[in-house]
């Protein structure tokens, strides 16, 4: 059991100041970490986040117009700080609107103690009950592993395991592989959910082997929850066992790796590139004309599993096309895989050699620059274009039938030209499926381009992120055809405005139409794309800027010279 902001009000000294919640009570199941007090306004530069931090307030607030305390605020939530109790004796009596406006906005829980007690003694109090809560914890956290590791020490199969934890936890276990296929259950069947009652709570373990998913274990969580704590133990200890039971075929194995995207997450290096190729290749989706990343994420697996492997399936679709599959693996409770899309005809148009279907391009077919292969009159794109938009449209069906189920959401990508792209779109799903605060959401489809504005800002260096967001709109091919970087800059210039973007260019309107139709080859983005477009002309736009700075640079006279 951790110590939350709620349990902090019933602490025996904490109680003595008659706490009241004046504001983000939404926050209060928020863990602390520690109880720490602290005046400063630059408080963000001495937590660590996890605290409870207790102020006078009157040195502070009582100094404060609106806009700082709405700041003050902001640093406390971004820091990560659990809450704040604040002493309304003397000076500062109420808390102010404009903190429980702004603490409400951003669930920060705010105290009122209207009895001055020391500080120390608080402190004290609630860091000595952390302390003896945490010491709890790590004697149960090792009796239970050694229990485990004494019984498991008896299995031979994967359903001696499942067997072994039912009894020792009292909890219904479900083991699956990384097929999502079930081979061991123990205990009552894990209640679906359903239009009146939500589906058990359970905790689901993702066990690895070498990096990759070995197994998914489900557990009920009927008699007790287990903290992080104990779940990375039992996680710990079940995967030294089920490695003698449970194998990964090779084929997951290598998808799983390419699903995982770049090793810093946001942009592939070449030696990536290639290994990722070679996988697909052995994978058997090397020619495949449009390969879409996608993850579902289901709130049980025992629950969800089955109806969504009905959903992806597509059984029932009209327009399913015989040649669409589906490659995933299960890792704990997401499902990540990719859409493989094989129609598109025999469209061989320029451009075509950075396609799947003509042979995985690693990124360095620069394509064609030409301008005499003609688009559609008003720019909607080849037929290529065409065919990866009802690649996306299928997908996004089959996602909402699946989002539609009880406790389960998707995320998707594009289809990309690309294994250097797809990658990089691989990278940023998992950021999107595991990091992005409020991604996703139970019952939604999202698209993961609508995380990469937060990803971008999570790098370090502006440098990297401009070239992540580079590499991940515009690929390895597009920045080496000069015509069209600067298509892309005159149309962000113009705002997206046809003619003016014509008139910065001084070309005709189906020159400029020509050149989207071939930008839209290379990316598998159209300019009809809401979510995509702007970040693609935000990524030409930088690129277009840094060639500019490099050229001025080498046309520069050395040592001041004439």
């Amino acid at each position: 059991m951790t110590l939350t902001v709620h349990d902090v009000m019933t602490d025996p000294m904490f109680a003595r100041t008659d706490p009241t919640i004046e504001a983000g009570e939404a926050g209060m199941d928020r863990t602390v970490r520690w109880a720490y007090t602290n005046e400063r306004y630059d408080i963000a530069s001495f937590v660590s986040g996890g605290e409870l931090v207790i102020i006078e307030g009157s040195a502070l607030l009582g100094h404060m117009g609106d806009d700082e305390i709405i700041r003050y605020v902001d640093t406390l939530v971004d820091a990560g700080v659990a809450g704040l109790a604040i002493e309304l004796v003397e000076g500062v009596r109420t808390v102010p609107k404009a903190m429980i406006a702004r603490a409400d906005e951003r669930g920060l829980p705010v105290i009122g103690m209207h009895r001055r007690m020391p500080f120390v003694d608080l402190c004290q109090s609630i860091n000595t009950s952390i302390v003896k809560d945490q010491l709890l914890v790590q004697v149960r956290t090792d009796t239970l592993a050694t229990t485990m590791r004494t019984r498991l020490a008896t299995a031979r199969s994967a359903q001696d395991v499942a067997k072994i934890l039912n009894e020792i936890f009292g909890e219904s276990v479900a083991i699956f592989d990384s097929d999502g296929l079930v081979i061991a259950h123990c205990g009552p069947s894990i209640r679906p959910a359903d239009a009146d009652y939500p589906a058990e709570r359970t905790l689901v373990l993702d066990v690895r082997k070498n990096g990759g998913p070995l197994a998914s274990i489900e557990i009920t969580q009927r008699n007790r929850l287990a903290d992080g704590r104990i779940a990375d133990r039992v996680d710990e200890v079940i995967k030294q066992v089920l490695l003698a039971f449970v194998q990964t075929q090779p084929r997951n194995a290598m998808l799983a790796h390419v699903l995982r995207g770049p090793t810093n997450g946001y942009r592939a290096g070449e030696q990536e590139i290639n290994d990722a190729a070679t996988m697909l290749q052995a994978i058997g989706l090397s020619d495949v004309k449009h390969l879409i990343p996608f993850a579902i994420g289901m709130d049980s697996v025992s629950s969800s599993i089955d109806a969504v492997s009905r959903c992806l399936s597509g059984d029932e679709e009209e327009d399913a096309s015989d040649e669409d599959t589906i490659a995933d693996v299960l890792e704990g409770n997401m499902l990540f895989g990719l859409y493989a899309a094989a129609d598109g005809g025999d469209d061989k148009g320029p451009g075509s050699g950075a396609e799947f279907g003509s042979g995985l391009d690693t990124g360095t077919n620069p394509g064609s620059a030409s301008d005499a292969n003609p688009g559609p009159a008003q720019g909607g794109g080849t037929g290529k274009a065409g065919n990866r938009g009802d690649a996306v449209m299928r997908l996004k069906r089959r996602l909402a039938d699946v989002a539609a189920l009880p406790g389960t959401w998707c995320i998707y990508g594009r289809p990309v030209p690309s294994v250097g792209m797809l990658l990089d779109e691989c990278g940023l799903l998992q950021f999107a499926a595991h990091d992005a605060a409020g991604l996703p959401g139970t019952g939604t489809v999202t698209n993961l381009l609508a995380a990469a504005p937060q990803r971008l800002l999570g790098i370090g260096h502006t440098r990297d992120a401009a070239g992540a967001l580079q590499s991940l709109m515009l690929g390895d091919a597009l920045p080496n055809q000069e015509s069209l970087m600067r298509t892309l800059g005159a149309c962000f210039d113009a705002g997206g405005n046809i003619s003016k973007a014509c008139e910065l260019l001084g070309i005709h309107r189906q020159t400029l139409y020509n050149r989207l139709a071939k930008i839209t080859e290379l990316t598998g983005i159209s300019k009809e794309d809401s979510m995509a477009w702007p970040l693609l002309l935000c990524a030409a736009k930088l690129k277009v800027a840094e060639l500019q700075a490099t050229e001025f640079q080498a046309a520069e006279p050395a040592d001041g010279g004439q």
